[in-house]
This record gives structure tokens, C-alpha cells and sequence, in this order.
């Protein structure tokens, strides 16, 4: 007769049971744990892409705290980029770091971009990135003819208006008739400057300590003083305090830089241009499409960086809009030659990049600013210029006007201000 054991068959069934309740738990417990470690990653994570905008954040603050206290961006450890054309930093903030840049220049509508890096697992980071838009202030436009050496030659007169009101100026225009005798001709080198010939200043000289001297039949001083011919430089009209720093331009984009566009012709009112600018920022290597200087319209404020050649004959300025040009010129020689349609000297601005350093100016009425700092500038018999001139160097030959705008140094009450906000 045979016997089961029974015993030993419900000892295996036991272990089965215990290894499958084992590998039950094990397998809860794992899915627990992973499940906890998933959760302390998110959380991490969460915390970090919290952090990571107030690091963006103190990003944009630092580069509107630059902008807005010098115009000489590449100070304070912020260094310039050549191939983004723009100005960066980079601060670390405990675990985290921000970086930001800006792109654009003194004096104009520029954008700071901040990203705040925040460690989240390990050497992973999350980051975020803010951008901003914002006019900076203007307190380095010239207001008067501002050279470190100035050379009158022939005949050279000089007096002042004012472009916002027709109290002092007809339509915006310089008009004889409502002259004013505030005209400022500076220097800041420390040496000073002659005066000589037949040159009359109806308002000011000033240099940084040296003196201004005068010769010949020079007359600077009031519109009694010059008029009657009085020679020399009346009481009150000489000071030699003039001491103020001038950046030097850099570029505000290059040709690949996002959001640039090329010039094309057009037309418009029947007229076909062989540049049309629709607004907002343009970018070539020329202005040379025609053999005899091409024809230029500007329809909405525009920025042009231009680097080599220039041949224009004429710049016609939308009449309905009081639309704006900034012209930054990079070639090392420039001649302007080309009159200005519908323009007041607000309208038209001119910067000379580091490589332009000689420019000359023909013929015709210049109206506008010229912001040139490292550049020489030569204005020909026959010309005059309303407006407002920094240059490196000023000289004139055969018969020149100056007509100083007021207006162009009221450009100094423009404050900064941020015009726009968000996150990318």
C-alpha cells in the first residue's frame, strides 16, 4: 500500500506562495521607490524652472542698469561679440548663472536677451529666457560743431536755430530771417583752437583747458557783436571747461543677424528709388547700384548699416510721417554728395563705425547729425550743414555755413525706457 507525504507537498506549495508574495512586494516596493525618485526629479525640476526666471530676470536688470549708465558698453566685464554683434556677460548666482547680451547701439532702440541657468539633476540644467526692447537715453548727440581739431579755412559763419518750432525755423528748416546767435563750436582737446580769416561765430567757442584764439577779422560773440564786425571774441562768449567723453560707434547687426533685411528698388508716388525702406533694419555691403549715385526713399524710420561703397545722389524722406534714418557708414572713405528731400535735421542721422575715418561733404545743404568720433571730417566750398557735427577733425574750404539746431541737443532729455517684455 502506498502513502502520499503530504507534509512535503504543502511545504512547496508554501515557498511558491512566499517567493510570488516576495516578488509581489519587491516588485510594489520597486515601482515605490522608482515612483518616489521620479517624484524628487519633477520636484527638482519644478524648483529649478521656478529658479531659473528670477536668474533670467537679474539678467535683464544688470543690462538695463549698464545701458542706462554709461554710453561705453563694453565696460564693467561685458565683452563684445563680433560675429553676433552684441555686448555679453555672464554672473553666477549661487548653484545657478544668467547670461545676457545686447544688441543694438547708444542712442537707439535696443534688445537685451537674458537666460537663467539652474542645476537640476547633477550637471543638467534647465534655463529659461527673457527678452526685452527699450530706448536707451541719448546724452552723448552733439549739440553745436564738436571736433578735437578744427580748421576754418575761407570763409566760415555760424549761427543757430531751432528745428521744433517756427518761432526759430520755417517748416522745420533753417530760415535767416529767425536765426538765433547760440551756435557752439567745441573742442575737447586740452590744447584748444585757432580761429582764423574771415570766420564769425554768432554764439560760443569753449575747448577742455586750452584757449581759443582768434586772428584776422574773426568775430565771436552775440548777433550785435558780429554784425557791427567786431573783432575778437566778446566777454562771456569763451569758456575752456568743455570736458566730456565720446564712445566710439559700433555696429548695431551684421548681415546675418536675425531680422535684417536687404535693400531692394521701389516705387512709390509714381517714382521708382533704387532703395525703398519700409522700416525697420537694413543691411548692405554698397550703395553703388548706379554709376551716377542711386535715389534713396524713406517711407517709416529705418536703421542702414552700410560697409563699403556710397554713391547717392538724393534721399527723399516720407513727407506724411516724419520718417527716420539712421545711416551707419563703414568704409574707410565717404563722399556724401546727396540732397535731402522732406528732411529736418531730427529725421537724419549719420554714424561713422571705427573703420570710416575720413568723410567729405559736397555741394548742397546737409541737414541732420553727424555722430563720427574717430573719423575726419572735410566740408567743400559751396556746402553748409544744419545740424549738429562730432568729429575727430573738422575742416572746411572756400565758403562754409554752420547752421547749429537746437534740437539736436534736445535729445538729451530722451530717458530710457523699456517698450516691450517676454519670455521666449
Amino acid at each position: 500500500m502506498k502513502t502520499r507525504d503530504v507534509k512535503s507537498a504543502q511545504t512547496g506549495t508554501t515557498l511558491v506562495v512566499t517567493l510570488i508574495t516576495a516578488g509581489v512586494l519587491g516588485l510594489v516596493l520597486g515601482s515605490y521607490l522608482s515612483m518616489t525618485s521620479q517624484e524628487n526629479l519633477s520636484v527638482k525640476r519644478s524648483q529649478a524652472w521656478n529658479a531659473a526666471l528670477p536668474l533670467a530676470e537679474a539678467g535683464i536688470e544688470e543690462g538695463c542698469s549698464h545701458v542706462s549708465a554709461t554710453n561705453i558698453y563694453i565696460t564693467d566685464g561685458w565683452t563684445f561679440d563680433t560675429n553676433a554683434f552684441s555686448f555679453n556677460k555672464t554672473r553666477v548666482l549661487g548653484d545657478g548663472y544668467y547670461s545676457v547680451n545686447i544688441n543694438g547701439w547708444a542712442g537707439g532702440v535696443i534688445s537685451i536677451t537674458s537666460t537663467g541657468f539652474e542645476p537640476w539633476a547633477g550637471s543638467n540644467y534647465i534655463s529659461r529666457t527673457v527678452q526685452i526692447t527699450a530706448r536707451t537715453p541719448t546724452p552723448y548727440f552733439p549739440s553745436g560743431l564738436i571736433a578735437n581739431t578744427i580748421n576754418f579755412g575761407g570763409t566760415f559763419h555760424a549761427d543757430s536755430f531751432d528745428s521744433r518750432t517756427n518761432l526759430y525755423s520755417t517748416n522745420g528748416q533753417y530760415d535767416p530771417k529767425k536765426a538765433t546767435d547760440h551756435a557752439l563750436i567745441a573742442s575737447p582737446s586740452l590744447v584748444g583752437f585757432a580761429l582764423g580769416g574771415t570766420a564769425d561765430v554768432a554764439g560760443y567757442v569753449t575747448s577742455q583747458g586750452g584757449l581759443v584764439t582768434s586772428s584776422g577779422s574773426t568775430s565771436v560773440g552775440d548777433f550785435s557783436w558780429v554784425k557791427s564786425k567786431t573783432k575778437g571774441i566778446q566777454p562771456g562768449h569763451f569758456t575752456n571747461n568743455f570736458a566730456v567723453i565720446f564712445p566710439p560707434v559700433m555696429a548695431p547687426y551684421g548681415a546675418g543677424t536675425a531680422g535684417v533685411k536687404s535693400l531692394a528698388a521701389g516705387t512709390t508716388g509714381g517714382t521708382t528709388y533704387d532703395y525703398m525702406l519700409g522700416g525697420g533694419f537694413y543691411y548692405s555691403s554698397n550703395l553703388a547700384a548706379t554709376a551716377y549715385g542711386g535715389t534713396m526713399f524713406v517711407a517709416r524710420d529705418s536703421v542702414l548699416v552700410v560697409t563699403g561703397a556710397v554713391s547717392l545722389s538724393q534721399i527723399t524722406f516720407n513727407p506724411t510721417n516724419g520718417a527716420r534714418l539712421s545711416l551707419f557708414f563703414g568704409n574707410p572713405t565717404v563722399t556724401f554728395a546727396a540732397s535731402l528731400v522732406n528732411a529736418t535735421t531730427g529725421q537724419f542721422w549719420v554714424y561713422a563705425l571705427p573703420s570710416c575715418t575720413f568723410m567729405k561733404i559736397t555741394g548742397g545743404n546737409f541737414m541732420g547729425v553727424i555722430y563720427a568720433p574717430g573719423m575726419d571730417l572735410e566740408a567743400e566750398g559751396g556746402a553748409s550743414i544744419q545740424g549738429a557735427i562730432l568729429a575727430r577733425s573738422f575742416q572746411c574750404t572756400g565758403n562754409f555755413d554752420f547752421h547749429s539746431d537746437d534740437a539736436a541737443g534736445a535729445t538729451d532729455a530722451k530717458p530710457f525706457a523699456i517698450l516691450s517684455w517676454a519670455e521666449l
